[in-house]
């Protein structure tokens, strides 16, 4: 009988999961946050385009399973230690206070930071390994014109008279 090759049959898939992954967390903050209204139709469709992109992208679909793997392990071990901690003292309330929160949304920004860099490294030492090229390129220059022709755009509409 031959060894069953997991590994083999989960990389198969990953597309389908990262797919999956980035729809229903996208899905989850349009819904929660409401920055698009309330019109549940607007999410599942913007969800759906940002998934696409993402699995259209391999660098964004690495990045999100990066990202996606620590954040569970760091979860479960939170989970563990914090359960340890509330069997200890009696109550979770004890252990988790005001500060937990920020604890996890810094937690979550140094996930996603060293995600990025661990997938984007490549691109970023590409545009600045000579600094001084990459900012008077004539495209960092066309962008910096186009920022600041729309501040003053933008500027000039919404002024009061």
């Amino acid at each position: 009988m031959a060894p069953l090759n997991v590994s083999a049959s989960v990389s198969t898939y990953l597309p389908v999961f990262g797919f999956l992954l980035v729809f229903a967390v996208m899905y989850g903050l349009l819904s929660k946050t409401q920055i698009l209204g309330k019109n549940k139709f607007v999410h599942i469709l913007t969800s759906f385009c940002i998934a696409i992109i993402f699995l259209a992208s391999t660098t964004a679909l690495e990045f999100a399973r990066i990202s996606a793997g620590w954040f569970a392990g760091f979860i479960i071990s939170l989970l563990f230690i914090v359960l340890v901690i509330s069997l200890v003292h009696g109550k979770i309330e004890n252990v988790v206070g005001k500060g937990f929160g920020w604890f996890l949304i810094v937690v979550l920004i140094i996930i996603f930071i060293f995600s990025a860099v661990t997938v984007f490294s490549s691109a970023i030492n590409t545009y600045f390994a000579e600094p001084k090229t990459f900012f008077l390129s004539p495209t960092m220059l066309g962008i910096v014109i186009l920022i600041g022709i729309t501040v003053f755009a933008s500027w000039l509409m919404t002024k009061k008279d």
